[in-house]
């Protein structure tokens, strides 16, 4: 009797809607992920004058000729991606806490999926820049961030390495809205790992490219790579995520006097 009912657990396991979030996020989270970064691993490889031109610090050589970096960076890439497996059944309970995951209903309305989206990006904006902003204050940024700014010259995986008690920071400022919000849906919660994991990869990704970081279209307004990357450098100034509005109104918005006229910097 014990052996089947272990049986009829198992099963009910891999049929229950937490198996299945966990495919679905987890799965979106690594296609993406990978994605991008298996187009930066590529350009870092292979020298491609027509990309190479767009790297921020040229000045650097590349990163598989540091061996250390390169070594501690695949490290700690593993560690993530094994965390992350067993993390997603945590969030599934968390999104059903306060309100409620549909997970085999309809697709929402366009009109639902956009205004949920832009609350996202909104609650996550503000929370990553005040906690980023915190976490630079100088016995904080010691015991904790440094471990993020170790690397000085970015890659996309650079994104999801860090302190865990950071990673834990990112994951709220992530999760903070579609957490309190009463009804969402699997396909929207998709959407949105997908839109983050491609901002902050390209944040980290020492390119400029053109067209594809939100920073080219609008950078009166949108941070990208030049900003991150900046931050990297100097280990200050450019705390936000997605918009550069809270670095404005906070006097800590810079870019490389190599690239923008914007405002000097010592």
């Amino acid at each position: 009797m014990s052996i089947n009912n272990t049986e009829l657990s198992t099963t009910s396991f891999f049929q229950s809607d937490v198996w299945l979030f966990t495919i679905y996020i987890v799965g979106t989270f690594e296609f993406i992920f990978w994605l991008c970064n298996g187009f930066l691993i590529i350009i870092e490889l292979y020298d491609f004058p027509s990309i190479d031109k767009y790297r921020i610090q040229k000045h650097k050589k590349k990163l598989r000729f540091q061996p250390d970096v390169t070594q501690l960076m695949i490290k700690q890439t593993i560690r993530h991606q094994i965390s992350t497996v067993f993390l997603a059944p945590l969030l599934y309970y968390l999104l059903n806490y306060f309100g409620h995951l549909d997970m085999q209903g309809p697709r929402p309305a366009w009109s639902t999926i956009v205004y949920q989206l832009v609350l996202f990006i909104l609650s996550e904006d503000a929370i990553f820049f005040w906690t980023h902003y915190l976490f630079h204050i100088p016995w904080l940024y010691k015991t904790i961030h440094k471990k993020h700014h170790i690397f000085k010259q970015p890659t996309g995986v650079v994104s999801v390495l860090s302190d865990p008690i950071e990673g834990l920071q990112n994951q709220l400022a992530v999760w903070f809205m579609p957490v309190l919000l009463k009804e969402k849906h699997i396909f929207t919660v998709c959407i949105w790992i997908v839109i983050r994991v491609y901002q902050t990869v390209n944040a980290h990704s020492g390119y400029n490219l053109p067209y594809v970081s939100t920073q080219y279209w609008v950078p009166w307004i949108m941070s990208g790579t030049l900003a991150h990357d900046f931050h990297h450098q100097h280990g200050k100034w450019n705390y936000g995520s997605f918009f550069n509005i809270w670095d404005r109104i906070m006097d800590t918005h810079r870019l490389s006097i190599a690239t923008t006229t914007e405002k000097e910097v010592d």
